[in-house]
């Protein structure tokens, strides 16, 4: 009860912070305010039993449901290296220990295209760390051992354009973790095993396939990120720091205990037009996650508490709503989407959508047989 507490003054004080700015524009009245058009088909990546697949669903004013439209994506086991731009998700898939493949699936073309990555190299044995992409080319950090004490460390480039086998490796001297892409460099977050078991960040100049700067982050780093302002943001549990994709300057964000937006070990966040980031806060008091959104311009966070807009029986027996799975935002009806796993069974789950201007408001439940993991939206 504590923490409820807590999470619903942390609420209150976030949209009182925002008040300024609103009051600034005219509040249509009652008979002023246009209908809103829900109308909007998706496509849900979502997984059950260790299987990755996709279900198409369609929103009319009536609500969200499952549609037949078809989809090319193949389902998969459920993949540990994954990468997502627009409309594109990419996954890698181990094949042997010295090779492996990514599969790019563009949901709004319904079009999928896998590339073999270490074709050219024979009897080795690789770890593949992370993966990006790009318009142009496709990233994959990895480890390769020399001998059984001795590993050396690459990001591979392969160019999207062409067909033929063209991987250019960058050495690197630590350990890759994740990549993140901004301002035509490639951001590769290391750690060195070897010495000192801290973070660094190197950075690739992808016109000249070279490392450009490096910059030590010490202990306890969570992801890097690329915002909407082509900013990389690197995560701590206590701070958050900025970093200038042009000038490498950064600017640091130290939090308060009850404001820490708690974002340091969500995946899968997602941005609206405005830069607002839309994820699932995590703490050791509430481990099931709560849907956030975070305000980067002025360092302020809003928790949509599910207590907040459903009944204690809608929770606990109608919806059965368990860990939350993932948060996504449509742009075009400002409505949120948050995916969730069943309390009662790990292979079942469901999305709810809640209505965020002009006020909050629940607008419904979808049950599924499997449990969100993606969500994407077709034009």
């Amino acid at each position: 009860m504590k923490t409820y507490s807590l999470l619903c003054s942390l609420v209150a004080f976030v949209a009182m912070g925002c008040s300024t700015s609103e009051d600034t524009s005219t509040i249509p009245t009652e008979n002023e305010v246009e209908e809103t058009s829900y109308d909007a088909d998706y496509a849900l990546l979502q997984k059950s039993n260790g299987q990755l697949s996709v279900q198409s669903l369609k929103v009319t004013d009536s609500g969200i449901d499952l549609s037949e439209a078809d989809s090319t994506f193949e389902s998969t086991p459920s993949p540990e290296l994954t990468f997502r731009q627009g409309s594109i998700f990419a996954y890698y898939t181990k094949v042997t220990d010295c090779d492996g493949q990514v599969t790019l699936h563009d949901f709004e073309d319904n079009e999928s295209r896998t590339l073999d990555v270490f074709e050219d190299l024979l009897d080795c044995s690789l770890m593949v760390s992370s993966i990006a992409f790009d318009a142009d080319n496709l990233y994959v950090a990895y480890t390769k051992e020399e001998t059984s004490k001795i590993d050396k460390y690459y990001v591979r480039i392969l160019d999207l354009s062409s067909e033929v086998s063209n991987a250019i490796d960058i050495e690197l001297d630590k350990k890759p973790v994740q990549m993140a892409i901004a301002n035509a460099r490639l951001f590769v977050l290391t750690l060195d095993l070897d010495v000192t078991n801290e973070y660094e960040l190197s950075i690739v100049n992808l016109a000249t396939k070279a490392v450009i700067h490096e910059k030590g982050l010490g202990y306890n780093v969570g992801h890097i990120f690329t915002d909407t302002q082509d900013q990389i943001i690197i995560s701590y549990k206590e701070l958050h720091t900025v970093l200038n994709s042009s000038t490498f300057g950064v600017k640091y964000v130290n939090y308060d205990t009850a404001t820490a937006p708690g974002f340091y070990g969500s995946e899968n966040n997602c941005f609206d037009e405005s830069g607002r980031m839309f994820y699932i806060k995590t703490s050791d008091s509430n481990p099931i996650g709560i849907p956030a959104v975070y305000d980067f311009s002025n360092n302020l966070v809003l928790l949509y508490i599910y207590s907040n807009f459903l009944t204690a029986s809608e929770l606990e027996f109608e919806f059965k709503i368990g860990q939350a799975s993932m948060v996504s935002y449509d742009n075009e009806n400002h409505v949120l989407i948050v995916g969730y796993q069943k309390s009662d069974d790990e292979n079942k789950g469901g999305l709810l959508r809640i209505q965020l201007e002009p006020e909050p408001k629940f607008l419904d439940n979808l049950d599924l047989n499997a449990v969100p993991y993606q969500f994407f939206y077709k034009d």
